[in-house]
């Protein structure tokens, strides 16, 4: 519900811009502005690094983020990709609602300052949590139950001590219940390569999937006990070797107490015990040239995932997962994106709680939105082609006084998409086949094709409304607030 009164706000905002009811424009995503434009110097100094605009966040956050620092040389033919490429990570450290750069000479043309000007996010969010138990918002569209509606606070706080720490507090209510917390410290050392994270949660289900029949999932629900209770933990330590690579080693511990209801389930779980309970080693390297991160037009992403449970033969839980993604501007307004991902499973047998396949976070074929397509391996490849109908562009709220709020970056953007994709699960007679059974999905080719506007601006929110056409013949629109690739 928060997220849909921020949609009504902001297409306010849109048609005040075009009406002229708001202050003037200017391009978020700008060049740098340098004030000399003698080119005849090849080199130039950079004698000062001044920033102005973080009344919270330290210096040393953002100057980490600077690929050059004070007192460097610099070829002019360089200066403004090296500027650019700041900008964009300070920016993507998600801390600001807007980062502006300029170069500025000083006593000659061969020594230059470089003024970094931000205007801070606001950085504690006790944001309302309402949530159907469905795996996406237009699955719950189907139906409309709210006595099926978990609700309560996720409280943030981002940017901790100005050093970008984030806590998150989390309770929810009602019909599903969640209580935990996590605490993410991106630096833990004075050179600022290593960092640390942990939390621990709670989840009470009273409702759970426990197989999948004809490409939807099956549940078993039971409104008066709980039918799932997990207890989850973990400890992480982050590298960050330089500007665009990240490595994560996470430890987690995961306690699972069933109702004796899925004893009759075949394939939900394979030890014969109520009680799961098994420690799972996590690795995942990221490599990340986007420009903006929550929404990018330009650059690549990689990421490739290994995850492996200890004990092994209770959770039968290990798999390699590979993302990859590019970004590529066409002509001026017009724009193409690409990604790929790929799992493989170490096991032709999984525990039904713990296997996913396509149709689950980010990872569907478009036009699949009520299908979960169940199996051990997958591939999946999205395409977009995009036209901004409004570039990225900064409106001035005058009313409001607080910069953090007047200062509104937005963006809107017409697309056309076609997305493939292929499940494979293992034939033969076996728990997993019972658990799974007329899925006419799996080892099939998957396809969905359509178009859609996206709607970006601050505070990473991102509102996409598609209408798509899958293989099936299928027809659907659909709503989804995240980046489609």
């Amino acid at each position: 519900m928060n997220r849909l009164r921020l949609i009504l706000i902001f297409f306010v905002l849109i048609l005040g811009k075009f009406f002229g009811l708001m202050g003037p424009s200017s391009l978020l995503a700008q060049d740098p502005v340098f004030l000399f434009t003698d080119q005849g110097h090849s080199q130039i100094v950079i004698r000062q690094i001044l920033i102005s605009g973080n009344k919270i966040t330290r210096p040393s956050i953002i100057l980490r983020e600077m690929t050059f620092k004070e007192g460097d040389t610099l070829f002019i033919k360089d200066l403004v990709t090296q500027v650019t490429a700041s900008r964009e990570n300070i920016f993507n450290t998600r801390l600001f609602n807007i980062v502006i750069m300029d170069a500025v000479p000083v006593q000659d043309l061969n020594i230059v300052d470089i003024k970094i000007s931000v205007i801070e996010r606001w950085y504690i969010w006790p944001i309302p949590f309402f949530e159907f138990s469905d795996r996406n918002f237009n699955v719950w569209l189907e139906s409309r139950d709210l006595g099926r509606l978990t609700y309560g606070v996720d409280l943030t706080f981002s940017n901790v001590r100005g050093r970008n720490e984030t806590l998150k507090i989390l309770t929810h209510f009602g019909y599903n219940q969640k209580y935990g917390f996590t605490y993410q410290i991106p630096y833990i050392d004075h050179k600022q390569k290593f960092g640390l994270g942990f939390g621990a949660e709670v989840d009470l289900n009273h409702e759970i999937p426990v197989a999948s029949l004809h490409n939807k999932p099956v549940y078993i629900k039971d409104g008066s006990i709980f039918l799932k209770k997990l207890g989850y933990g973990y400890i992480e330590m982050i590298a960050r070797p330089n500007f665009y690579s990240t490595h994560t080693i996470r430890v987690s511990y995961s306690y699972y107490d069933f109702d004796e209801q899925l004893m009759n389930v075949p394939g939900f779980f394979f030890e014969e015990s109520l009680i799961q309970q098994f420690a799972t080693i996590n690795y995942i390297f990221k490599n990340d040239h986007r420009d903006v991160q929550f929404y990018p037009l330009t650059g690549h992403y990689i990421d490739a995932e290994f995850n492996y449970a200890v004990p092994y033969m209770v959770a039968h839980n290990a798999y390699l997962k590979a993302n990859f993604r590019k970004y590529w501007q066409l002509y001026k307004r017009w724009y193409w994106a690409s990604g790929f991902t790929g799992k493989l499973s170490f096991e032709k047998e999984q525990p039904y709680y713990l296997q996913q396949g396509l149709g689950y976070g980010r990872d569907y074929v478009r036009g699949y939105e009520y299908y979960v397509i169940d199996g051990q391996h997958f591939v999946l490849l999205k395409n977009n082609l995009k036209f901004a109908l409004l570039p990225q562009h900064v409106i001035k709220l005058n009313f409001l006084k607080s910069s953090k709020f007047n200062t509104v970056p937005l963006a809107l953007y017409l697309n056309a998409f076609v997305d493939l994709g292929y499940v494979y699960n293992y034939n033969g007679v076996s728990s997993w086949n019972r658990n799974c059974t007329g899925n006419s999905l799996q080892n099939s080719l998957l396809a969905g094709y359509g178009a859609g506007v996206d709607f970006t601006t601050y505070y990473d929110l991102v509102v996409r409304m598609e209408f798509s056409v899958n293989s099936l013949g299928d027809t659907g629109f659909y709503l989804h607030f995240m980046a489609p690739i």
